[in-house]
């Protein structure tokens, strides 16, 4: 059972990986450098996304894989991050400049726009609070919320740069994952609330 749902994910990364090689192909620009800059910003913004998702379910998605899903979201959170690592440094290596690594404080609009700065840091910070959840108890939980938050800016940075983001479904899929993820992290907390209140009342 547990191998007939595993190559679901398989199904999943080859699809994004497919749906990305073709968007990056409709516009092929400095071919390879600037290929990877956009390649490895699309799959790493997706393996955020997958990352945020499969925090709020990690109990469903163990049930329907038949073993802890921690591991494997583990997995797509490091991979997500690494790729945006490559994005940035290819950035700067195609800029010829270190500065893409640091946010800037102008304006909450340029800080905004180049929002994939502090969203990188932000979901570093994300990464080590995992690593260090023992130490920090609870707390930890909050920290790791700067995934969701390091999502939304990601998000906006590129609706603002993102040269794949000027195609009409992109934005359309960008929103309705941005959405998703809003209204599945609401309804984990009322759900919480719901069951410790149920609780106190017993």
């Amino acid at each position: 059972m547990i191998a007939r749902k595993t190559w679901v994910l398989f199904v999943a990364a080859i699809v994004a990986l497919g749906v990305v090689v073709i968007i990056v192909a409709l516009d092929v620009y400095d071919f390879p450098r600037y290929s990877i800059i956009r390649a490895a910003a699309l799959l790493g913004y997706l393996s955020v996304f997958a990352t945020s998702m499969s925090s709020l379910y990690m109990r469903k998605l163990s049930q329907f894989f038949g073993r802890p899903f921690i591991k494997i979201h583990h997995i797509v959170a490091v991979t997500g991050l690494l790729l945006l690592a490559v994005h940035a440094f290819f950035n700067a290596w195609y800029s010829e400049t270190l500065a893409v690594f640091i946010p800037r404080f102008e304006s909450l609009h340029v800080f905004l726009v180049h929002g994939g700065r502090a969203a990188l840091l932000l979901l570093g910070l994300g990464a080590l609070a995992a690593l260090l959840r023992t130490r920090l108890g609870r707390n930890w939980r909050i920290i790791h919320w700067l995934n969701y938050l390091a999502f939304f800016i990601a998000t906006f940075h590129a609706f603002s740069l993102g040269t794949d983001f000027r195609y009409l479904i992109v934005r359309i899929v960008a929103v309705f994952m941005v959405c998703l993820l809003v209204f599945s992290f609401v309804m984990q907390r009322v759900q919480l609330r719901r069951r410790l209140k149920k609780t106190a009342t017993q």
